[in-house]
């Protein structure tokens, strides 16, 4: 033993499970991703990103020379990965294994193994889409910042924002659970601002960025698997962009015209309410309040693509962990419902077929039954504004 220090093998005690969760992760994703019924894959981003991949390679600058959808950290795993299917999965099989080390220390063995069943519940699309690589950086960032290292849990919370935008959100509720206890967020704040200011600079001063994103984000129609789309299917009046095989300009099948601008708007106020919501509520709970802003991005937004449940499910696990159970249950109903037609029926959803449509709005209404939930729960935690006054000590 050494003098003053814990017993040797104390490290490699408390290693070993993690790295056994670690080895039941990587089995069930490459037998469970590659054979049988969670495995299909007929529709993916594979073929996006080795288009990406070859511009690269020509020499053309992204945002500038060709449209580019993605934050610029992105193009990190398109530029190694592309549309190789192989090194895909492999890259992400990574990014899983690091969101399950954030969920170990965020919650311990049981959000540890739980991000086991990752791939059953979501499915074959965790190995042909990138969205594990900004749900690791948030659930890392996180896990820093809960570990009192916020200056490095903000940058890492930079680079998930310019991976994929919505771990903005989480940074804003890291720092105000951060200042709600006294805590400095001067330095973490400008790391966050210093990540991202020297990723998205280059690609500013190139031109393009981030106009060429943000036109391409808000010009696009609601995605034909939003929770508003879902509305004005129930509404009719809309058409469906683009055709079986082949998407409309923004890469995917979206619903417009009728009351689709009505609707897209009413959204866009809930979500921008539910985002300064979780913000607030981040002075409670810093782990529901981020989970409630990623719950509210997806449910709530123009956008829902399959692969967004990448997101949701470590948080989910983090929080089953720590003693949650209706949210959590429901994200992962949403994960196995989500399996019903993507990938196998997708062309059902873009045909309106009723069956696929029912079972679009019912996986929709289950993330904003785990949204509420949530925020719920999170409102009902103890305020650090109002600590409970110790008791003044006997006179002696």
């Amino acid at each position: 033993m050494t003098p003053g220090g814990p017993p040797r093998g104390s490290t490699w005690r408390r290693s070993a499970p993690l790295g056994l969760s670690a080895a039941a992760l990587a089995l069930v994703w490459l037998v469970v991703t590659n054979h049988g019924p969670f495995a299909a894959t007929d529709v993916n981003d594979l073929y996006v990103y080795s288009v990406a991949k070859e511009l690269l390679r020509d020499g053309q600058v992204p945002y500038r020379d060709f449209g580019f959808e993605y934050p610029p950290l992105a193009l990190v795993p398109i530029g190694l990965a592309g549309g190789s299917a192989i090194a895909m999965s492999l890259l992400m099989l990574a990014c899983a294994i690091g969101t399950q080390v954030a969920a170990w220390a965020l919650g311990g063995p049981v959000a540890g193994w739980s991000m086991v069943a990752l791939p059953v519940l979501a499915g074959a699309l965790v190995r042909t889409h990138i969205d594990l690589l900004p749900a690791a950086l948030a659930l890392g960032g996180l896990a820093l910042v809960c570990r009192a290292r916020p200056t490095a849990g903000l940058a890492l919370l930079g680079l998930g924002t310019m991976a994929k935008l919505w771990p903005v959100v989480v940074a804003a509720c890291a720092l105000a659970w951060l200042h709600a206890r006294g805590r400095p967020i001067a330095r973490p704040a400008l790391a966050f601002a210093a990540v991202v200011a020297v990723l998205g600079i280059p690609f500013a001063v190139l031109g393009g960025f981030p106009s060429d994103m943000v036109r391409f984000h808000v010009d696009r129609p609601v995605q034909i698997e939003s929770t508003p789309a879902a509305v004005l299917s129930l509404v009719g009046g809309s058409h469906v962009t683009g055709a079986p095989v082949l998407p409309d300009p923004y890469k995917s099948n979206g619903l417009d015209g009728g009351a689709a601008d009505a609707v897209q708007l009413i959204f866009a106020l809930a979500l921008a309410a539910a985002l300064a919501a979780s913000v607030v509520l981040a002075r409670r709970d810093l782990l529901r309040a981020a989970f409630v802003a990623t719950l509210a991005f997806v449910a709530l937004g123009k956008v829902l693509s399959p692969q967004y449940l990448c997101w949701l499910l470590p948080f989910a696990a983090v929080l089953f962990a720590r003693g949650d159970r209706l949210a959590p249950a429901f994200v992962a109903a949403a994960a196995l419902l989500t399996q019903a037609w993507f990938p196998r029926h997708y062309f059902d959803v873009v045909d309106q077929d009723a069956w696929a449509v029912a079972a679009v709005a019912v996986r929709d209404l289950l993330l904003l039954a785990a949204l509420a939930s949530t925020a719920r729960a999170a409102a009902r935690s103890p305020s650090p504004a109002s600590p409970r006054r110790r008791p003044s000590p006997a006179p002696r």
